[in-house]
């Protein structure tokens, strides 16, 4: 069977409505909204024709996990994989079925097992339930629901074996409800777990409708949910769970059993319909609503999943079915007006219900009950039979006795927030239209129009300022009440709105408005509130762009806050503005240097210590420096350096000092004059202990220095810093130089010296001046002893040249004796080294003689080390250990020894080896001439093949003796 889904039939059509048009939307009233759809906007419920080639009518059909399963009236059992359409399988059912035909079907939500309720056609026969695997095409009839037919079943949508259903809830024709676990194992059907766990109708013959169990995510809370004709019932327990996999159902309906009647759980609807059913809406497959279809209406319930509550059930509310004007189409089918406008089957969605009738669906909204689709069909797919809907991911199927039609949901959440609004529930218009800008615009506006109605002025004004309403509407609005603060707010949020660069003007105006209504309800205040007031407008003073309006709009300002009257706000104002250079000019002429390094303190403004601090710093030094330490990093130090290099004495240099410690240590300043200042400082201060823990502060590392070496050096020479001047030379890497001038004044200081370099020879030379220095003139044979110990590069022939010809060599003889001992012992290693390595090549020259020499003889009683056969009957190979193994029998213990890589390694080699074996065989047996490049590629593969095989003994070699410690762990795990 071929099919393919088409575009909207042509044949069918849309029901129009009488009430309303297609034009303009604009021009619809809100309530008729949902109703209209303009012609570039798709319907919400797209219809397609599934085209399959069906041989005889539908009778029933259920989908579930993209599994479609169909029952034709030829007992012909059709299953199909939507998702992979090559995936399909024909069951006849007609020699399973004897005197008894198809009630109902029924298709767990993995789409894996199959069970089909079967009534009697006649008298001798009893109802049945037969059950099918997806894997399987022979049905088997389930014996212990034997006189029992099945009207609904709770499928247990923690399932995902294939081999069984889990346990299970049914209900029967005549009110009771089973619990049961039903699979196949190969050909034979298990029924497990099988018993009565309740009896809805108490011993009268009650059908049921609908059934469904849940267990709520993470936690133990189960439900049911029941229906039958006219009520729906619910259970509720929370299980303590032996078994996570198939908990015992039984326990849900212990403590309803002697519950009387009018005590239990159910609603109740009188109907006088020969059918209802329920549908759900999921959620991490648990019901976050459901529907119950009755005479008077779809009854909607919401279920509430985190709640230990037996009423989990959070809100209740009915759909009446829409009126059905088709009377023509009622008297056709000699039904009455009233039962026409009954559905024979409908599906929830989110937001909707689709209600089937016999010629035509209607979809209907969930939030205001407005007819949101209505299509009818054409007489020529024959009279539709029910809707259906698939459980694992929502897609919907309506199907007639000839036809299947596919239902694709459009953006069904489109008008959603708009009904919402209508019902002035605003936070739920207000979650589905904020994907939309403009028509979440439209719901604030409504929202800040209710508040405003409700004389909550504030509120409204809160939520007027995130819409995008006329400034002047909404101004107003507010103008025409006696409250300032809503429209300051008002104002205050437009202000943020506007951009400095671009909105100066209504900057301007707005700020001017705002400091008026302030100074206004300032004046009105009292008390505590006049205080908030003057909070709020100081806060509201602070901010950037009023500061930019106040510096272009002084002498506005001045009068506005004047002509109120307001001295303090005016002298406030004054310093918003910071005009601190006219106060800091007034205060330094008349020598007021406190108030004006007070006056400093407070402003904002680095540019005035830049331009001011030289002349403070003179008169105030530390307080000066104290300032400029707490400014910190606000400061730039480098252009502060004019103000530091205005040292009158010590006093000023030794706060100079300690700010630019600061700087250098607390700030990380790197500026290089700023670093060659302080050297300066420490120099002219003779602070030669602070001048060497700052160079070594700063590194050994020249170009990460952040002062200039040659000018400190310059300056220690100056100040006759001799140490610094040594770790400076070093840096430079003039190591003579330094290790000349050390020793001018302390010899220890150019011993380390000579130690840093990491060149050998360059070491020795220095070491060398420091020996010449210590030995020449003063033939001190003790200090020159030492010099031998401290330095190993120094040997004592060395230093025989800088003693003096008079020396006696009585005084070295035990050292120069030493170091003939040292020579003669590194003499005797080497040889010692050179007669080891003649041995060694020599035992190598008579082993690779051996070897050529070498030969074994097999016997023709010689037998494999493996299989004990004859060697000789098969293909061998033989180890220098004297094992002996045929080709096939090595492999294969080779097999058990090698890692999974390696033994992938061997049977690709093999493979290939075989293919080419093929080939020349072929060639050969074709008589023709074989590639001399197929040869040698056999003759490589065999090569490889051999090299692993070959590798080593498997009785013997290392990989055996691997394989113990294995065996060892084993019986060790198995203790």
């Amino acid at each position: 069977m071929a099919f393919n889904f088409d575009q909207f039939n042509n044949t069918s059509f849309v029901k129009p409505s009488s009430s309303v048009g297609t034009s303009d939307r604009s021009q619809i009233p809100p309530s008729d909204y949902s109703r209209i759809s303009k012609n570039d906007e798709r319907n919400i419920f797209q219809k397609s024709k599934m085209n399959l080639s069906l041989p005889a009518t539908i009778t029933h059909l259920c989908v579930a996990n993209d599994w479609l399963i169909i029952l034709m009236s030829n007992q012909l059992l059709f299953r199909l994989n939507l998702k992979h359409p090559d995936k399909q399988s024909e069951v006849f059912l007609e020699k399973f079925i004897t005197g008894q035909k198809v009630s109902k079907v029924f298709l767990d939500p993995t789409g894996t097992h199959f069970l089909i309720s079967l009534v009697p056609k006649s008298s001798g026969y009893s109802a049945e339930l037969m059950y099918l695997n997806k894997n399987s095409n022979k049905p088997k009839i389930i014996n212990k629901f034997h006189d029992h037919e099945v009207t609904a079943v709770g499928f247990n949508f923690q399932n995902t074996s294939e081999n069984s259903t889990g346990n299970i809830l049914l209900g029967t024709s005549r009110g009771l409800i089973f619990e049961a676990d039903i699979g196949s194992d190969g050909e034979k059907v298990i029924q497990n777990n099988w018993k009565q766990v309740f009896d809805i109708g108490r011993g009268e013959k009650e059908p049921v409708t609908g059934l469904g169990y849940y267990r709520a995510p993470g936690t133990n809370n189960y439900i049911v949910l029941i229906s039958t004709l006219e009520r729906l019932y619910k259970f509720h327990e929370v299980l303590q769970i032996f078994d996570e996999k198939y908990p015992t159902l039984q326990n849900i309906f212990t403590h309803y059993l002697n519950v009387p009647e009018e005590a239990r759980d159910f609603e109740q609807m009188s109907s006088k319909l020969t059918y209802s059913s329920l549908d759900f809406i999921y959620h991490r497959k648990f019901p976050k609503a459901f529907g119950w279809l009755t005479e008077g209406g779809i009854f909607l319930g919401e279920v509430h999943q985190l709640s230990n509550n037996p009423n989990f059930i959070t809100s209740r509310k009915t759909i009446d079915f829409p009126e059905n004007d088709n009377s023509s189409y009622s008297a056709s089918y000699n039904m009455s007006r009233h039962q026409s406008q009954v559905p024979n089957s409908f599906v929830l969605t989110d937001f909707h219900v689709l209600l089937q009738y016999s010629d035509h669906v209607t979809g209907i909204s969930l939030i205001n009950h407005s007819i949101v689709y209505d299509e009818y069909f054409a007489d020529q797919y024959g009279r539709l039979m029910s809707i259906v809907k698939d459980p694992e991911n929502g897609n919907i199927y309506t199907f007639s006795n000839k036809t299947i039609f596919r239902y694709k949901i459009n953006d069904e959440q489109r008008d959603v927030w708009r009904m919402y609004l209508e019902q002035n529930d605003f936070e739920k218009a207000k979650k589905f239209s904020f994907h939309n800008p403009h028509h979440y615009d439209v719901v604030l506006c409504r929202i800040a129009e209710d508040n405003f109605e409700k004389k909550l002025f504030m509120e409204s004004a809160k939520v007027f300022s995130q819409t995008r309403k006329s400034f002047e509407e909404v101004t107003l609005k507010f103008l025409q009440i006696n409250e300032s603060l809503p429209l300051i707010y008002y104002l205050k949020s437009r202000l943020n709105d506007c951009s400095i660069e671009e909105d100066q003007m209504h900057i301007t105006m707005i700020v001017v408005w705002i400091v008026e209504l302030y100074l206004t309800e300032m004046n009105r205040s009292t008390g505590t509130s006049s205080l908030e007031r003057q909070k709020e407008f100081d806060e509201f003073m602070s901010q950037p762009k009023v500061e930019m309006c106040l510096k272009n709009n002084r002498k506005l300002l001045y009068d506005i806050i004047a002509s109120h009257g307001d001295n303090y706000n005016l002298t406030s104002l004054t310093t918003l503005n910071e005009d601190y250079e006219e106060v800091m000019n007034h205060y330094l002429q008349d020598n007021e240097f406190q108030d004006a390094l007070d006056t400093l303190k407070v402003q904002r403004k680095t540019e005035l210590f830049y331009k001011f601090m030289p002349i403070i710093i003179e008169k105030l030094p530390k307080e000066s420096i104290q300032l400029l330490i707490e400014r910190g990093k606000n400061l730039n130090v480098s252009r502060l350096l004019p103000t530091l290099l205005n040292v009158k004495n010590e006093k000023h240099a030794v706060e100079v000092v300690k700010y630019l410690e600061f700087s250098i240590h607390s700030l990380g300043v790197q500026d290089q004059s700023v670093h060659n200042y302080l050297i300066q400082l420490y120099a002219k201060q003779k602070e030669e202990d602070k001048l060497m823990s700052y160079f070594e502060t700063q590194g050994k590392e020249v170009s990460m220095l952040h002062y200039d070496v040659h000018y400190a050096l310059r300056l220690c020479k100056e100040f006759s810093m001799n140490v610094a001047c040594v770790f400076l030379l070093c840096l430079m890497e003039l190591w003579q130089k330094a290790v000349e001038l050390a020793l001018t004044f302390d010899s220890k200081l150019a011993q380390q010296t000579a130690s840093q370099p990491m060149d050998r020879a360059l070491k020795r030379k220095l070491w060398l001046i420091i020996a010449e220095h210590e030995i020449s003139g003063k033939d001190n044979i003790q200090e020159a002893l030492e010099l031998l110990k401290i330095c190993d590069l120094l040997k004592i022939e060395d230093l025989l040249p800088f003693f003096s010809d008079f020396q006696e060599i009585d005084h070295f003889k035990d050292t120069i004796c030493d170091s003939l001992k040292e020579y003669n012992n590194k003499i005797k290693d080497q040889k010692k080294e050179m007669n080891e390595s003649a041995e060694a090549a020599q035992t190598v020259r008579e082993s690779i003689q051996s070897f050529r020499n070498r030969s074994v003889t097999i016997c023709a009683h010689d037998k494999c080390s493996r299989c004990s056969n004859f060697l000789l009957l098969r293909p061998f190979f033989l180890f220098p250990c004297s094992h002996k193994f045929h080709a096939d029998c090595l492999e294969k213990n080779l097999i058990e020894l090698l890692t999974p890589e390696e033994g992938q390694k061997l049977i690709k080699h093999k493979q290939k080896l075989s293919i080419l074996n093929t080939q020349i065989e072929m060639a050969k047996n074709q008589n023709n001439s074989v590639p001399t490049s197929t040869v040698e590629a056999r003759d490589q593969q065999k090569q490889y093949v051999e090299d692993i095989l070959t590798a080593e003994c498997t009785l013997c070699g290392s990989l055996m003796i691997q394989q113990l410690d294995q065996q060892f762990n084993v019986m060790n795990e198995t203790w």
